[in-house]
């Protein structure tokens, strides 16, 4: 089914992007992930460019095909266009973010891929307000809306948004690992668990005749 194999090829696009840090951290002699940012693995230059921006694009590829996948899914769940459209939109945008960045790295004025990646804020609320009340995606619904809420916290102390001067040189690599995860994370968890949900919800429409 196209809709289960672009999920669970979306899956892998947060894992690749968590690999590609891993690698680049350690093919790049004095890193720290407590105080540099990511990109920094990517830079021209630097060690383990070429492994990192490349995983940068692998792992934006396969976001946006889980986006669409997402969609096409929901449908087959029976969800309506809109909000599902409007998820996997954001998806798509979140995962167009991590190509561009693979493509033009540090210090190009590309890299930040016109502030594309907010739409990574978004998505998961979107795709909580898509997957409703289905209890067969509780866990994906409940990992979403938590992520959403992390998310805003976390890049509101990383704007230093109410002047709280939380994040200090430090540890300001560390705080930008907890929004990735909050970015992504949760679409490993949806993109695996909508397939159980199409299945499970083909095997009680055949055994109805």
């Amino acid at each position: 089914m196209l809709a289960s194999l672009l999920l669970r090829l979306g899956a892998l696009g947060p894992l690749a992007f968590y690999a590609a840090i891993a690698a680049g951290g350690l093919m790049t002699p004095g890193y720290n992930h407590m105080t540099q940012q990511v990109s920094e693995l990517g830079q021209a230059g630097a060690p383990a460019a070429t492994v990192f921006n490349y995983g940068l694009m692998a792992a934006g590829g396969a976001i946006i095909l889980g986006g669409l996948g997402f969609f096409l899914g929901m449908r087959k769940l029976g969800v309506g266009v809109l909000l599902p459209l409007l998820t996997a939109l954001a998806i798509g945008v979140f995962g167009a973010s991590f190509v561009i960045a693979g493509m033009h790295p540090m210090p190009s004025p590309m890299h930040g891929a016109y502030h594309l990646g907010y739409a990574g804020l978004a998505a998961p609320l979107l795709a909580f307000l898509s997957l409703g009340d289905r209890s067969e995606v509780s866990g994906a619904k409940t990992l979403a809306v938590v992520s959403f809420l992390a998310g805003a916290v976390l890049l509101a102390l990383l704007m230093n948004v109410g002047g709280f001067n939380l994040v200090k040189p430090a540890d300001a690599g560390l705080w930008q690992r907890g929004l990735i995860l909050a970015n992504t994370l949760w679409m490993v968890s949806a993109f695996l668990s909508i397939p159980g949900a199409i299945a499970a919800r083909e095997r009680k429409r055949s055994s109805a005749f």
